[in-house]
């Protein structure tokens, strides 16, 4: 709604509660907290990117429904066959929804299937489901973990340093590999999930 028009209705609602009641709603649509003024536009996928789209789309229809919002899982269960065009329109009816923290379903959704994600932003030959245990550079790469402490990784890769790797079937490798899967599918930020992956889930610069 244009500011004109948000006058308008200013001056409607002035007439039947008085012109204090009237001000403070208008105050309220104007500043209105969106969830699109809590995510960095650059952070955002662009209607180009087919690619990263399909790919968000496979994680909806893989995810649980208790963990997406209720709108979401309507979305998801209005047809048979979800399509990337439903996605898009999806995300771009409710960036502009009222922000209620960061813990709030349709935030957290938005995140993930409307943004870039952790493997997005990541440089470089990434670890993948077919690399091997026996990799050279994985096994490099959980090698690089072992005098680590814990504030030099997260609790995942902290726990899993000391594993075992020095034969088939490379435990500590694998592990390894399983977390950087895991990790490159979460919504990007900065900070020491997106350190460690670009750090050891790299296998070729």
């Amino acid at each position: 709604m244009e500011i004109s028009s948000l006058f308008k209705a200013f001056l409607a609602l002035a007439g039947v509660t008085g012109a204090a009641g009237g001000g403070v709603l208008l105050h309220k649509v104007i500043n209105k907290d969106t969830i699109s003024k809590h995510i960095d536009p650059k952070n955002l996928l662009t209607s180009a990117q087919q690619d990263k789209w399909t790919h968000r789309l496979g994680l909806l229809n893989k995810a649980e429904d208790t963990d997406l919002s209720k709108d979401l899982l309507s979305t998801k269960k209005s047809k048979t066959t979800l399509t990337i065009d439903d996605l898009k329109s999806w995300c771009a009816s409710n960036l502009e929804s009222e922000f209620l923290g960061t813990e709030d379903k349709k935030f957290k959704n938005i995140k993930l299937y409307c943004g870039l994600n952790m493997g997005d932003k990541i440089q470089g030959t990434k670890v993948a489901s077919t690399t091997g245990g026996d990799n050279a550079s994985l096994k490099t790469n959980f090698g690089k973990l072992k005098n680590k402490t814990s504030s030099e990784l997260v609790s995942q890769l902290f726990s899993i340093k000391d594993t075992d790797n020095a034969s088939d079937p490379w435990k500590g490798s694998t592990s390894l590999r399983d977390w950087c899967l895991s990790a490159f599918d979460m919504p990007f930020e900065s900070g020491l999930t997106y350190d460690n992956a670009k750090d050891y889930c790299v296998i070729t610069a």
